[in-house]
């Protein structure tokens, strides 16, 4: 293999490489969830709910897939529905909660 060769092969490895960085970031950001304006909300009267709970209220009261979501996503995905329906939102056949839906989600 001459210089010339040598150099072209590192070039395109180069570029492979970057592109499949690139590739990867823009998977990254179409997985983060931006949050709408309103208030948050409890999960059946649960500010903090787990990962399994907040996955199985999402996929069954609201019809979103929560798959390959992180706890955040999934809190911003729950708020963000409710948000577009009013702030009313729906209870989902629960009973009516009597807390504010303005109190946030304790961090974890």
């Amino acid at each position: 293999m001459n210089r010339r060769s040598a150099c072209v092969y590192l070039l395109v490895a180069l570029k492979t490489s970057l592109l499949s960085s690139f590739a990867l970031a823009a998977q990254e950001a179409a997985r983060t969830v931006s949050r709408i304006g309103g208030p948050r909300w409890n999960v059946n009267g649960d500010w903090t709910p787990t990962i399994e709970e907040i996955q199985s209220h999402l996929r069954d009261a609201h019809g979103i897939d929560p798959s390959g979501r992180d706890i955040e996503d999934l809190l911003t995905l729950h708020d963000n529905d409710h948000n577009r329906r009013g702030v009313t939102g729906t209870n989902h056949g629960h009973k009516k909660s009597t807390k504010s839906p303005t109190k946030g989600y304790a961090k974890h």
